[in-house]
């Protein structure tokens, strides 16, 4: 009886290799062999799923979004913790503080590059900061429900302002040793998204004004 090849699963090992490199050594680590060696997968198998090295990113960069899709349906459906902190929660995920944040921050760098050129990774990068927006928007209309944040700000303005501000501090981080000493340094990750929380609504309020 010939065996069951779960396509899917496969495809995503070989990713996780591909993110486990980025992380650990950086983009130019990522080669057919080097990613066949981290995934135990021989190089005609990975072959198979992925023609290139720049398949191989794109596949990484997928997989980093569903990744951190997962972690936003987690932290919005915990139980007992409020729209602010679960804001606060959803801003740090980004931040690279592990090895899984930062392969994230890494090949979304790289295809932000290429998404300047290329219409295709342009796609791919504006499809997950529309999601990343629509999970941040939900959670800033529910702290305006609870009168936690002002009703009268936009939300909408709230929302690109804090992940615009989030992504840059990310960016900032792996390009920049002394942003990533400060985001690294005790409790000062979260006052940096407290800041930013608190930057974004009263800016939003300014503007609304």
């Amino acid at each position: 009886m010939p065996k069951i090849v779960d396509h899917d699963e496969r495809r995503q090992t070989l990713a996780d290799a591909v993110l486990a490199l980025i992380a650990r050594e950086g983009i130019s680590a990522v080669t057919t062999r080097a990613v066949a060696e981290e995934s135990g997968w021989s190089t005609g198998v990975l072959n198979h799923y992925f023609g290139s090295r720049h398949e191989l990113l794109l596949g990484a960069l997928r997989r980093a979004g569903d990744i951190q899709g997962d972690l936003y349906r987690t932290i919005l459906e915990e139980e007992g913790t409020g729209p602010i902190e679960k804001l606060r929660n959803i801003t740090a995920s980004i931040l690279p503080l592990d090895e899984r944040r930062l392969a994230m921050t890494r090949v979304f760098l790289f295809f932000y590059a290429e998404g300047a050129a290329e219409d295709t990774a342009r796609g791919e990068i504006a499809g997950f900061l529309a999601r990343w927006r629509g999970v941040v928007r939900a959670t800033v209309v529910a702290a305006q429900r609870e009168g936690i944040v002002s009703a009268d700000l936009d939300a909408d303005a709230v929302t690109v302002a804090l992940v615009a501000l989030t992504d840059g501090l990310a960016l900032q981080a792996i390009l920049d040793p002394v942003v990533m000493e400060a985001i690294s340094t005790g409790d000062t990750a979260a006052r940096c998204v407290d800041a930013a929380v608190r930057r974004t609504t009263e800016e939003a309020g300014a503007v609304g004004t």
